[in-house]
C-alpha cells in the first residue's frame, strides 16, 4: 500500500535527519508565535487547546504509521509525570513568550534544556562523568550566564523580562525528557505522545477558564495560522520526528539537532516580530551549544 511504500522510504537515515532539520525549523519558528498567539489570549486557555489539537494532529500520524492507539498500563507513571513536566513547560513557554522576548526564549530554553537532561541523565541512570562533560557544562554555564545578561542582573527583572519563565521552562523539559527515555522500553514514542496530550488534557482543565473557552473560534486567521504553526506542526509533526528519530539513531544524535532551534528561533524573530539581535544572544548561544556539544560528543 501507498502507506507501508511511504515507510520504507522513510526508513532511510538521510530522511529522517531531513525530517529532523525541518522539525527544528518549525520548532524555531514556533517561538514568535508562540508570542503573536499570546497576544489574543492567556496561557491557561491556549495550553489546553493546544493540547486538543496536538492530540487530534497524532491521529492521521498514528494512522499513517500504523500504531495502535494502546493504553500505556506498566508505563502510567512516566506518561503521568510527563505530563505534568507538559504542563509546566507549556504554561512557562506561554507565558514567557506572553511578556518576554521570543527569540531569547528561543536560545535559553534548546540550549539550557540539554544541560539539565544531561545532569538528570546522570543522577537518574547512574551514567559516568567525563572531563569533557565538566568542561562542556562550563561552557553551557558561562553561556546561560550571557544569555541572561548577568552583568545587569537584579531577580525583578529576571521575572519581569519572561526569563524567569524560560528558565522554569527548559528545567521541566528535561524532566519531560528523562520520563520519555525511561518509558521508552515500554512505549512506542507516537503512541508515548498521544496519552501525553491527553493526559496533559485533563490536568489543565481544573485551570482552564471554561467561561471562555469558545472565544478562540471568534478570532481572526492571524491567530489560528500561528496557532496551527505551535499545535499541528509543532507538537504534532515536530515533536513525534523528534521522539521517532530518538528511537531511530539515539536521544545523543537527534538532541544535536535541536542547535538549529536557537538559529531559527532568533531568525525568525528579528523577521516577523522586528525583534532587535543582542550581541550577548549570540555569544551566549555559541557558548551555550558549544557546551552541549561537548557534552554530546561521544
Amino acid at each position: 500500500s501507498k502507506y507501508s511504500a511511504w515507510l520504507i522510504t522513510f526508513n532511510s537515515t538521510t530522511k529522517l535527519y531531513i525530517a529532523l532539520v525541518v522539525a527544528m525549523f518549525i520548532w524555531g519558528i514556533s517561538w514568535p508565535s508562540a508570542k503573536i498567539v499570546g497576544r489574543y489570549a492567556d496561557a491557561d486557555l491556549l495550553m489546553f487547546w493546544r493540547f486538543v489539537i496536538g492530540a487530534i494532529t497524532m491521529l492521521p500520524i498514528m494512522h499513517l504509521l500504523k500504531i495502535n492507539a494502546n493504553f500505556p498500563r506498566k508505563s502510567i507513571r512516566y506518561v503521568l509525570i510527563a505530563a505534568i513536566c507538559l504542563v509546566g513547560y507549556n504554561y512557562n513557554y506561554l507565558k514567557g513568550t506572553q511578556i518576554g522576548m521570543a527569540g531569547l526564549g528561543g536560545v535559553i530554553v534548546p540550549t539550557l534544556s540539554p544541560l539539565v537532561t544531561s545532569i538528570l541523565a546522570i543522577a537518574t541512570f547512574n551514567q559516568k562523568v567525563h572531563k569533557k562533560d565538566m568542561i562542556g557544562f562550563l561552557f553551557g554555564i558561562v553561556g546561560g550566564l550571557i544569555l541572561l545578561e548577568i552583568w545587569r542582573f537584579n531577580f525583578q527583572d529576571l521575572s519581569k523580562s519572561g526569563n524567569l519563565f524560560f528558565i522554569i521552562a527548559a528545567i521541566v523539559w528535561a524532566g519531560a525528557t528523562i520520563c520519555t527515555q525511561k518509558a521508552k522500553s515500554e512505549l512506542n514514542a507516537v503512541n508515548f505522545s498521544l496519552w501525553l496530550y491527553l493526559v496533559a488534557i485533563i490536568i489543565v482543565l481544573p485551570i482552564t477558564p471554561l467561561s471562555s473557552i469558545m472565544n478562540v473560534f471568534s478570532f481572526d486567521w492571524i491567530f489560528w495560522i500561528n496557532f496551527f504553526v505551535i499545535s499541528s506542526l509543532s507538537l504534532g509533526f515536530g515533536t513525534t520526528i523528534f521522539f521517532l528519530a530518538t528511537m531511530r539513531i539515539g536521544s545523543h544524535k537527534t538532541s544535536s539537532f535541536m542547535y538549529l532551534v536557537p538559529i531559527s528561533a532568533v531568525g525568525s524573530s528579528v523577521l516577523f516580530l522586528g525583534e532587535p539581535l543582542a550581541l550577548s544572544t549570540i555569544f551566549g548561544g555559541g557558548f551555550a551549544i558549544l557546551g552541549v556539544y561537548l557534552i554530546n560528543q561521544r
